[in-house]
């Protein structure tokens, strides 16, 4: 189904009308705003329980001293200004704690209330591939912890190849000159960039209840990574320079600017989820069907074996 998908991409691109007007009313149809304001508030309401739970799991790993100031200082490179000034508040605020305190019942809590984000992912995606939620809710809330439990490890990992890869670098370009300190510095970015498409890939392969195989890249993982870079850069320059919101509204400005971020970034994740719906489907329509073996349950189908059951149900609906 991932080759395929890719294919439907290729060949929707020359139909660019069809695909366009497609994919929008499929938006509209899901309620892909409304959706994203509801994962924005699961988002703002986890952010920082799963601060709080990084925290005391840097506590237990050695050798990773410092992500604090290294997490707040990527922070600052794509947040805006008013909402990275509260986030660093609270942050602060958390490390002003004894540590100790960080290791009790209050950080397996933590965990608890970050997976909510994820279990909104859940509940969207299902919106956007058009299917009930299945699971059970113990399995639901499970896969939910793994993935902050990942992501948390997967930030950790990043924080020792950044703060390693510059006296690395240095090491190898004496070695090999100034090409070897600049392919260093290149992989560490490809190693940063595999990381985020690694996480939304996770995503998107584990919060929507279909059946589909693993895969690394999909045009809606693409599309969000690049949207990210996009619009954070261009939200954080629009705040800058236009935004009013603390002249407005004070204090409570940071808020909203932290909420609209998150806003933006629901919406780009649920846009990638529901191109790689949309192209599912546009695949069923713009490819030929791979012949299928003789099988009495699947013979009034009529599509390819392949496809995952709600797939081959919008089928027979048709």
């Amino acid at each position: 189904m991932g080759t395929r998908r890719w294919t439907a991409l290729w060949l929707a691109l020359w139909r660019p009308g069809w695909f366009l007007r497609g994919l929008f009313n499929h938006v509209l149809k899901d309620d892909l705003a409304t959706q994203a304001a509801a994962l924005s508030y699961y988002f703002l309401f986890s952010l920082f329980p799963f601060v709080l739970f990084l925290l005391a799991l840097v506590t237990l790993l050695p050798g990773v001293q410092g992500i604090e100031d290294w997490l707040l200082a990527r922070a600052r490179e794509v947040m805006p200004g008013g909402a990275y000034s509260m986030v660093e508040s609270v942050v602060q605020g958390l490390l002003a704690q004894p540590r100790s305190g960080l290791l009790s019942l209050g950080a397996a809590l933590a965990l608890w209330g970050a997976s909510a984000a994820v279990l909104g992912t859940m509940t969207a995606l299902n919106v956007a591939y058009g299917v009930p939620e299945r699971r059970a809710w113990w399995r639901r809330r499970l896969a939910a912890i793994v993935i902050v439990v990942a992501m948390s490890f997967l930030m950790i990992l990043a924080f020792v190849l950044a703060v390693s890869s510059g006296p690395l670098a240095t090491r190898v370009a004496e070695a090999l000159g100034p090409a070897g300190g600049l392919a260093l510095l290149a992989a560490n970015w490809l190693v940063a960039l595999a990381a985020i498409t690694l996480v939304i890939a996770t995503i998107y392969h584990v919060c929507p209840d279909v059946d589909f195989p693993w895969r690394w890249f999909s045009p809606g993982s693409v599309l969000f990574t690049i949207g990210f870079a996009v619009t954070t850069s261009a939200f954080s320059y629009w705040v800058s320079h236009f935004g009013t919101y603390d002249k407005t509204y004070g204090s409570l400005g940071a808020v909203i600017i932290l909420l609209l971020w998150m806003y933006l970034i629901a919406f780009l994740m649920l846009l990638g989820g529901e191109v790689n719906a949309y192209l599912d489907r546009a695949a069923l329509e713009l490819l030929p069907a791979e012949p299928e073996p003789v099988d009495d349950t699947d013979a009034d189908a009529g599509t390819d074996p392949d496809l995952p059951a709600w797939a081959r149900e919008d089928i027979r609906r048709d």
